[in-house]
Protein backbone atom coordinates (compact mmCIF):
# COMPACT_ATOMS: atom_id res chain seq x y z
CA UNK A 1 0.00 0.00 0.00
CA UNK A 2 1.36 3.41 -0.91
CA UNK A 3 1.38 6.26 1.52
CA UNK A 4 -0.99 9.13 0.64
CA UNK A 5 0.60 12.32 -0.66
CA UNK A 6 -1.69 14.42 1.54
CA UNK A 7 -1.69 15.19 5.26
CA UNK A 8 -4.33 16.25 7.78
CA UNK A 9 -3.75 18.82 10.49
CA UNK A 10 -5.88 21.01 12.78
CA UNK A 11 -7.23 24.15 11.15
CA UNK A 12 -6.03 27.51 12.46
CA UNK A 13 -7.05 31.08 11.77
CA UNK A 14 -4.15 31.39 9.30
CA UNK A 15 -5.93 28.85 7.09
CA UNK A 16 -9.14 30.85 6.67
CA UNK A 17 -8.31 32.43 3.28
CA UNK A 18 -7.27 29.10 1.73
CA UNK A 19 -10.34 27.30 3.11
CA UNK A 20 -12.66 29.97 1.76
CA UNK A 21 -10.87 29.87 -1.61
CA UNK A 22 -11.54 26.11 -1.74
CA UNK A 23 -15.15 26.74 -0.70
CA UNK A 24 -15.50 29.21 -3.58
CA UNK A 25 -14.15 26.63 -6.06
CA UNK A 26 -16.60 23.98 -4.88
CA UNK A 27 -19.50 26.44 -4.64
CA UNK A 28 -18.90 27.26 -8.32
CA UNK A 29 -19.62 23.59 -9.10
CA UNK A 30 -23.16 24.32 -7.90
CA UNK A 31 -23.92 20.77 -6.76
CA UNK A 32 -22.77 20.03 -3.25
CA UNK A 33 -23.27 22.99 -0.91
CA UNK A 34 -25.91 25.22 0.50
CA UNK A 35 -23.38 28.01 -0.07
CA UNK A 36 -23.80 29.51 -3.51
CA UNK A 37 -21.33 31.49 -5.58
CA UNK A 38 -20.79 34.43 -5.59
CA UNK A 39 -20.14 35.43 -2.00
CA UNK A 40 -17.80 37.87 -0.29
CA UNK A 41 -14.62 35.80 0.10
CA UNK A 42 -12.92 38.26 2.46
CA UNK A 43 -15.95 38.60 4.75
CA UNK A 44 -16.42 34.82 4.92
CA UNK A 45 -12.71 34.38 5.76
CA UNK A 46 -13.00 37.05 8.47
CA UNK A 47 -16.00 35.25 9.99
CA UNK A 48 -14.15 31.92 9.89
CA UNK A 49 -11.07 33.40 11.56
CA UNK A 50 -13.28 34.91 14.25
CA UNK A 51 -15.10 31.61 14.90
CA UNK A 52 -11.79 29.75 15.18
CA UNK A 53 -10.16 32.37 17.42
CA UNK A 54 -13.17 32.48 19.77
CA UNK A 55 -13.38 28.68 19.72
CA UNK A 56 -16.95 28.60 18.40
CA UNK A 57 -15.71 26.16 15.76
CA UNK A 58 -12.87 23.71 15.30
CA UNK A 59 -11.68 21.93 12.24
CA UNK A 60 -9.08 20.07 10.24
CA UNK A 61 -7.62 20.63 6.82
CA UNK A 62 -6.14 18.31 4.24
CA UNK A 63 -3.04 19.50 2.42
CA UNK A 64 -1.23 18.12 -0.59
CA UNK A 65 2.11 19.81 -0.04
CA UNK A 66 1.04 23.39 0.61
CA UNK A 67 -2.17 23.15 -1.41
CA UNK A 68 -5.47 23.09 0.46
CA UNK A 69 -7.47 20.08 -0.78
CA UNK A 70 -9.99 19.47 1.99
CA UNK A 71 -11.63 20.90 5.07
CA UNK A 72 -13.93 19.75 7.84
CA UNK A 73 -15.43 22.22 10.28
CA UNK A 74 -17.35 21.48 13.48
CA UNK A 75 -19.75 24.39 13.86
CA UNK A 76 -21.17 25.65 17.19
CA UNK A 77 -18.96 23.41 19.31
CA UNK A 78 -20.87 24.42 22.46
CA UNK A 79 -23.95 22.57 21.20
CA UNK A 80 -24.72 19.14 22.63
CA UNK A 81 -24.65 17.64 19.11
CA UNK A 82 -22.66 19.98 16.86
CA UNK A 83 -23.01 20.01 13.10
CA UNK A 84 -20.17 19.39 10.68
CA UNK A 85 -19.48 20.62 7.18
CA UNK A 86 -16.90 19.02 4.92
CA UNK A 87 -15.47 19.58 1.45
CA UNK A 88 -12.81 17.98 -0.70
CA UNK A 89 -11.34 19.40 -3.90
CA UNK A 90 -12.81 17.77 -7.03
CA UNK A 91 -9.47 16.37 -8.21
CA UNK A 92 -8.82 14.71 -4.83
CA UNK A 93 -12.16 13.04 -4.13
CA UNK A 94 -12.26 9.29 -3.65
CA UNK A 95 -8.77 9.08 -2.09
CA UNK A 96 -9.72 8.68 1.59
CA UNK A 97 -9.44 12.35 2.51
CA UNK A 98 -13.07 12.65 3.60
CA UNK A 99 -12.75 9.51 5.72
CA UNK A 100 -9.61 10.90 7.40
CA UNK A 101 -11.27 14.25 8.09
CA UNK A 102 -14.34 12.52 9.55
CA UNK A 103 -12.09 10.43 11.81
CA UNK A 104 -10.64 13.64 13.26
CA UNK A 105 -14.09 15.09 13.99
CA UNK A 106 -15.35 11.83 15.52
CA UNK A 107 -12.26 11.58 17.74
CA UNK A 108 -12.72 15.22 18.81
CA UNK A 109 -16.39 14.59 19.65
CA UNK A 110 -15.48 11.49 21.69
CA UNK A 111 -12.77 13.37 23.59
CA UNK A 112 -15.14 16.27 24.29
CA UNK A 113 -18.12 14.27 25.52
CA UNK A 114 -20.37 14.99 22.57
CA UNK A 115 -23.06 12.30 22.21
CA UNK A 116 -23.35 12.76 18.44
CA UNK A 117 -22.36 14.74 15.36
CA UNK A 118 -24.83 15.76 12.67
CA UNK A 119 -24.69 17.05 9.12
CA UNK A 120 -26.91 17.92 6.20
CA UNK A 121 -26.32 16.60 2.69
CA UNK A 122 -28.20 16.84 -0.59
CA UNK A 123 -29.92 13.52 -1.40
CA UNK A 124 -28.40 13.42 -4.89
CA UNK A 125 -24.85 13.67 -3.52
CA UNK A 126 -24.65 9.87 -3.52
CA UNK A 127 -20.89 9.63 -2.94
CA UNK A 128 -21.10 11.81 0.16
CA UNK A 129 -24.14 9.94 1.52
CA UNK A 130 -22.30 6.62 1.02
CA UNK A 131 -19.19 7.98 2.76
CA UNK A 132 -21.21 9.20 5.73
CA UNK A 133 -23.08 5.88 6.02
CA UNK A 134 -19.79 3.96 5.87
CA UNK A 135 -18.56 6.09 8.79
CA UNK A 136 -21.52 5.42 11.06
CA UNK A 137 -23.90 8.23 10.13
CA UNK A 138 -27.57 7.32 9.81
CA UNK A 139 -30.32 9.21 8.08
CA UNK A 140 -32.54 10.95 10.60
CA UNK A 141 -34.81 13.15 8.53
CA UNK A 142 -35.48 14.35 5.02
CA UNK A 143 -36.05 18.11 5.04
CA UNK A 144 -38.04 19.00 1.91
CA UNK A 145 -37.10 22.30 0.28
CA UNK A 146 -34.77 23.12 3.21
CA UNK A 147 -31.97 24.83 1.26
CA UNK A 148 -33.09 27.94 -0.63
CA UNK A 149 -31.49 28.61 -4.00
CA UNK A 150 -31.09 32.01 -5.65
CA UNK A 151 -32.04 30.89 -9.15
CA UNK A 152 -34.40 28.00 -8.68
CA UNK A 153 -36.44 25.91 -6.31
CA UNK A 154 -35.21 25.15 -2.82
CA UNK A 155 -33.38 21.82 -2.44
CA UNK A 156 -34.11 18.95 -0.12
CA UNK A 157 -31.57 17.99 2.54
CA UNK A 158 -30.98 14.79 4.44
CA UNK A 159 -30.07 15.23 8.10
CA UNK A 160 -27.62 12.53 9.16
CA UNK A 161 -26.42 11.79 12.68
CA UNK A 162 -23.54 9.75 14.06
CA UNK A 163 -23.61 8.64 17.69
CA UNK A 164 -20.28 9.16 19.45
CA UNK A 165 -18.96 7.42 22.53
CA UNK A 166 -15.82 7.94 24.65
CA UNK A 167 -14.35 4.91 22.80
CA UNK A 168 -14.22 7.14 19.70
CA UNK A 169 -11.72 9.41 21.47
CA UNK A 170 -8.05 8.98 20.50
Amino acid sequence: MTRPSWTIRPKGERDAEAVVTLLAEIAREGNYFATEWPFDVHERARLMRDALLTRRSVGWIALDGRTMIGDLTVVDVSQEEPEIGMMVDAQHRGRGIGRALLACAIAWAGANGKPALSLRVFPDNERAVALYRANGFVEVELQPAAIPRRDGPARDAIVMRRPVTPRDAP
